[in-house]
Protein backbone atom coordinates (compact mmCIF):
# COMPACT_ATOMS: atom_id res chain seq x y z
CA UNK A 1 0.00 0.00 0.00
CA UNK A 2 2.95 2.35 1.03
CA UNK A 3 4.37 1.78 -2.86
CA UNK A 4 1.44 2.91 -4.37
CA UNK A 5 1.02 6.08 -2.72
CA UNK A 6 3.45 8.12 -4.69
CA UNK A 7 1.89 6.52 -8.24
CA UNK A 8 -1.63 6.87 -7.22
CA UNK A 9 -0.77 10.54 -6.36
CA UNK A 10 0.93 10.95 -9.78
CA UNK A 11 -1.88 9.59 -11.34
CA UNK A 12 -4.54 12.03 -9.25
CA UNK A 13 -2.23 15.08 -11.00
CA UNK A 14 -2.42 13.43 -14.44
CA UNK A 15 -6.70 13.30 -14.18
CA UNK A 16 -7.07 16.29 -12.65
CA UNK A 17 -4.85 18.21 -15.33
CA UNK A 18 -6.93 16.43 -17.85
CA UNK A 19 -10.06 17.54 -16.38
CA UNK A 20 -9.15 21.47 -15.84
CA UNK A 21 -10.89 23.66 -18.36
CA UNK A 22 -8.81 25.06 -21.22
CA UNK A 23 -7.65 29.09 -19.86
CA UNK A 24 -5.68 31.67 -21.32
CA UNK A 25 -2.03 30.63 -21.36
CA UNK A 26 0.17 32.68 -19.68
CA UNK A 27 4.32 32.46 -19.81
CA UNK A 28 4.26 31.64 -16.74
CA UNK A 29 1.89 28.60 -17.20
CA UNK A 30 3.64 26.17 -19.69
CA UNK A 31 2.58 22.72 -21.43
CA UNK A 32 5.73 20.27 -19.75
CA UNK A 33 6.66 16.93 -20.57
CA UNK A 34 9.42 15.87 -18.04
CA UNK A 35 10.67 12.51 -17.54
CA UNK A 36 10.56 12.14 -14.01
CA UNK A 37 11.33 8.82 -11.68
CA UNK A 38 7.91 6.86 -10.95
CA UNK A 39 8.79 5.02 -7.75
CA UNK A 40 9.65 1.57 -7.79
CA UNK A 41 10.55 1.76 -11.58
CA UNK A 42 13.69 1.42 -13.05
CA UNK A 43 12.45 2.77 -16.24
CA UNK A 44 11.97 6.97 -16.74
CA UNK A 45 7.79 7.92 -17.28
CA UNK A 46 6.65 10.89 -19.19
CA UNK A 47 4.17 12.60 -17.43
CA UNK A 48 2.32 15.26 -19.47
CA UNK A 49 -0.03 17.70 -18.17
CA UNK A 50 0.19 21.24 -16.44
CA UNK A 51 2.92 22.20 -14.54
CA UNK A 52 2.96 26.23 -13.20
CA UNK A 53 6.46 25.52 -12.46
CA UNK A 54 6.67 29.16 -11.04
CA UNK A 55 3.66 28.77 -8.28
CA UNK A 56 5.86 25.19 -7.65
CA UNK A 57 8.89 28.03 -6.90
CA UNK A 58 6.79 30.32 -4.78
CA UNK A 59 5.80 27.64 -2.58
CA UNK A 60 9.09 26.28 -2.37
CA UNK A 61 10.65 29.65 -1.56
CA UNK A 62 8.41 29.95 1.16
CA UNK A 63 9.15 26.35 2.83
CA UNK A 64 12.86 27.80 2.23
CA UNK A 65 11.80 30.65 4.17
CA UNK A 66 10.18 29.29 6.83
CA UNK A 67 6.76 31.17 5.97
CA UNK A 68 5.25 27.59 5.82
CA UNK A 69 5.30 24.09 6.33
CA UNK A 70 5.41 21.04 4.09
CA UNK A 71 2.68 19.21 4.45
CA UNK A 72 0.79 16.42 2.49
CA UNK A 73 -0.65 18.32 -0.10
CA UNK A 74 0.01 18.72 -3.88
CA UNK A 75 2.28 21.81 -3.55
CA UNK A 76 4.76 19.65 -1.37
CA UNK A 77 4.47 16.55 -3.33
CA UNK A 78 5.49 19.27 -6.60
CA UNK A 79 8.67 20.60 -4.75
CA UNK A 80 9.47 17.21 -3.96
CA UNK A 81 9.00 15.64 -7.69
CA UNK A 82 11.54 18.28 -8.91
CA UNK A 83 14.55 16.55 -7.40
CA UNK A 84 13.40 13.70 -9.86
CA UNK A 85 13.41 15.78 -13.11
CA UNK A 86 15.87 15.27 -15.73
CA UNK A 87 17.90 18.08 -16.83
CA UNK A 88 17.10 20.11 -14.05
CA UNK A 89 18.70 23.41 -14.01
CA UNK A 90 17.66 24.15 -10.57
CA UNK A 91 18.54 20.91 -8.60
CA UNK A 92 20.43 22.36 -5.96
CA UNK A 93 17.19 24.78 -5.27
CA UNK A 94 15.22 22.19 -5.21
CA UNK A 95 17.51 19.48 -2.99
CA UNK A 96 17.40 22.16 -0.41
CA UNK A 97 13.68 22.41 -0.39
CA UNK A 98 13.76 18.68 -0.15
CA UNK A 99 16.31 18.38 2.62
CA UNK A 100 13.46 20.69 4.59
CA UNK A 101 10.73 18.86 3.49
CA UNK A 102 12.51 15.82 5.33
CA UNK A 103 13.46 17.58 8.43
CA UNK A 104 9.63 18.75 9.18
CA UNK A 105 7.71 15.92 7.33
CA UNK A 106 5.55 13.37 9.31
CA UNK A 107 2.29 11.35 8.51
CA UNK A 108 1.60 10.71 5.09
CA UNK A 109 4.36 12.99 3.92
CA UNK A 110 7.38 10.81 5.38
CA UNK A 111 6.27 7.70 3.39
CA UNK A 112 6.59 9.84 0.32
CA UNK A 113 9.80 11.07 1.51
CA UNK A 114 11.22 7.81 2.21
CA UNK A 115 10.15 6.75 -1.20
CA UNK A 116 12.03 9.38 -2.99
CA UNK A 117 14.92 8.93 -1.32
CA UNK A 118 15.36 5.78 -2.22
CA UNK A 119 15.00 6.61 -5.80
CA UNK A 120 16.66 9.66 -5.82
CA UNK A 121 20.21 7.77 -4.07
CA UNK A 122 19.75 5.73 -7.28
CA UNK A 123 18.47 8.32 -9.76
CA UNK A 124 21.41 10.57 -9.03
CA UNK A 125 24.20 9.38 -6.78
CA UNK A 126 27.31 11.64 -7.35
CA UNK A 127 25.21 14.33 -6.36
CA UNK A 128 23.39 12.67 -2.98
CA UNK A 129 27.11 11.39 -2.16
CA UNK A 130 28.69 15.32 -2.53
CA UNK A 131 25.32 16.32 -0.67
CA UNK A 132 25.02 13.86 2.12
CA UNK A 133 28.94 14.55 2.80
CA UNK A 134 27.97 18.03 4.03
CA UNK A 135 25.18 16.99 6.13
CA UNK A 136 25.47 17.69 9.73
CA UNK A 137 25.53 14.23 11.90
CA UNK A 138 21.55 14.33 12.81
CA UNK A 139 20.73 15.36 9.19
CA UNK A 140 22.85 12.10 7.90
CA UNK A 141 20.78 10.12 10.85
CA UNK A 142 17.64 11.36 9.28
CA UNK A 143 18.49 10.71 6.00
CA UNK A 144 19.76 7.35 6.75
CA UNK A 145 16.40 6.13 8.80
CA UNK A 146 14.24 7.07 6.24
CA UNK A 147 15.92 5.12 3.41
CA UNK A 148 16.49 2.03 5.94
CA UNK A 149 12.58 1.86 6.44
CA UNK A 150 12.15 2.13 3.10
CA UNK A 151 14.28 -0.39 1.73
CA UNK A 152 12.64 -2.49 4.65
CA UNK A 153 9.04 -1.69 3.23
CA UNK A 154 9.88 -2.64 -0.22
CA UNK A 155 11.40 -5.85 1.03
CA UNK A 156 14.51 -4.67 -0.66
CA UNK A 157 18.20 -6.13 -0.17
CA UNK A 158 20.47 -3.79 0.73
CA UNK A 159 23.26 -5.04 -1.16
CA UNK A 160 21.33 -5.13 -3.82
CA UNK A 161 20.48 -1.73 -3.54
CA UNK A 162 23.62 -0.35 -3.12
CA UNK A 163 25.05 -2.24 -6.04
CA UNK A 164 22.95 -1.06 -8.20
CA UNK A 165 23.20 2.66 -7.05
CA UNK A 166 27.30 2.17 -7.60
CA UNK A 167 26.67 1.29 -10.96
CA UNK A 168 24.82 4.40 -11.80
CA UNK A 169 27.58 6.71 -10.84
CA UNK A 170 29.01 8.46 -13.23
CA UNK A 171 32.16 9.73 -11.84
CA UNK A 172 33.79 6.94 -10.03
CA UNK A 173 36.18 8.50 -6.93
CA UNK A 174 37.68 6.32 -3.80
CA UNK A 175 35.84 9.19 -1.70
CA UNK A 176 32.49 8.80 -3.14
CA UNK A 177 32.85 5.08 -2.93
CA UNK A 178 33.81 5.23 0.49
CA UNK A 179 30.91 7.81 1.00
CA UNK A 180 28.54 5.09 -0.34
CA UNK A 181 29.97 2.23 1.58
CA UNK A 182 29.36 4.29 4.93
CA UNK A 183 26.23 5.11 3.92
CA UNK A 184 24.89 1.16 2.91
CA UNK A 185 26.79 0.27 6.19
CA UNK A 186 24.54 2.73 8.36
CA UNK A 187 21.49 1.90 6.31
CA UNK A 188 22.65 -1.87 7.25
CA UNK A 189 22.88 -0.97 11.14
CA UNK A 190 19.26 0.87 10.59
CA UNK A 191 17.27 -1.62 9.06
CA UNK A 192 18.16 -4.67 11.71
CA UNK A 193 16.19 -2.46 13.84
CA UNK A 194 12.86 -3.26 11.90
Amino acid sequence: MKKLLPIIFLTQILLLSCNTTKESKTESKKQTSEKIIVENKKEVKDIKGKTDLNQIKKYAKLILKNEINPSDNEETFECIEQILIKNQSELEFYFDVFRIIVKKSDGALSEMVGATIMDFIKFNPDFFIIQYSQFSAEEKNRFIDYLSYELYLSETKIDDYFLEVNSTIKLKTEPKIKQLNSIKELTKIKFGNY
